[in-house]
């Protein structure tokens, strides 16, 4: 699946929904730079995961990104995407976890 036939979903803003459609010119969409590539990225993962030959341990590290950024935690989740990724296979606990309850 390639970037412009990303689809929209009932969980995409409208700037999000946007730039899926026009990932070639961002700009239209009101979008910051940070905006846009977090976007692009998010709808790379989602192919990604769709994928049968995915090993398990970078399927574990897409996985516990998506959570991460849906569920807003604590550190830069595409940081820590990419140290479990490139580094070790394993999610960094210690930069990026969920936020504590109540507070």
């Amino acid at each position: 699946m390639s970037l412009a036939q990303a689809q929209c979903t009932s969980k995409d803003s409208t700037v999000s929904c946007c730039v899926k459609t026009h990932p070639l010119a961002p700009e239209r969409c009101g979008a910051t730079k940070l905006e846009v590539e977090e976007i692009l990225f998010a709808a790379k993962v989602a192919a990604e995961l769709a994928r049968k030959d995915l090993p398990e341990w970078k399927r574990n590290c897409i996985e516990t990104y998506v959570q991460c950024m849906e569920d807003h935690w604590t550190g830069s989740c595409y940081d820590c995407f990419r140290n479990c990724e490139g580094q070790t296979g394993e999610w960094p606990d210690n930069k990026c976890r969920p936020k504590k309850k109540g507070g």
